[in-house]
């Protein structure tokens, strides 16, 4: 089951020094965001990636609705968290996430692995290959297609592994209260909120 959703930011990740500042702030915007939501989350940081680990009774489509709507957000993946056990069992976890998660399996596919835990001992592209021949050995009805394929599957290695499929979109911009402060005049036409809009997604 989605028990996780990868947060990826767009400009924070260019700043430097005081990255985490900005880091810090697009934490407290997701936590006060999930506040009222059911269930119970916690926000971790690691190498340009914030996760948001949920247990309990939560609903995953209440948490994408809230956090699409936290500014700093580029775009949010609700991914699978599994222990590393190996890559025979990844390619059962893999399997069995694709067969739980995707509606229609008559379709091209890529499988797009990145390593970052290094001491992973197999490269990424020899787990691509495996995971690749692993989905199409238990659905025939795929077809591989890495120039532009209709589906994605996104395999990233850290301490643990988080498998994904889709990236939805976010607001953008950078979290509330790392700007500075500005006045907006709203009229009777539609131009004033867009104005605004459009300033606070930068």
């Amino acid at each position: 089951m989605i028990n996780t959703f990868l947060i990826k930011y767009g400009e924070i990740g260019v700043k430097g020094k005081n990255r985490h500042l900005f880091e810090e702030a697009l934490e407290k915007q997701i936590a006060g965001a999930l506040k009222k939501a059911d269930g119970v989350f916690e926000t971790e940081r690691e190498q340009g990636r914030i996760y948001v680990h949920c247990s309990g009774s939560f609903d995953p489509e209440e948490v994408l609705e809230r956090l699409q709507k936290v500014f700093g957000i580029v775009g949010i993946s609700p991914a699978e968290t599994v222990e590393d056990q190996g890559l025979e069992q990844l390619c059962a976890d893999v399997t069995d996430f694709v067969r739980r998660n995707v509606k229609d399996l008559n379709q091209t596919f890529k499988v797009i692995t990145r390593r970052a835990r290094k001491s992973y001992p197999v490269p990424s592209m020899e787990v691509s290959s495996e995971l690749g021949h692993a989905l199409l050995e238990s659905f025939p009805t795929l077809r591989v297609d890495v120039h532009e394929p209709q589906l994605e599957v996104h395999v990233e290695i850290r301490e643990k592994i988080h498998i994904y499929t889709d990236t939805l979109p976010g607001p953008g911009g950078m979290p509330v209260g790392t700007g500075g402060r500005a006045m907006l005049l709203l009229s009777g036409g539609i131009d004033s909120p867009v104005a605004g809009w459009m300033i606070a997604k930068r």
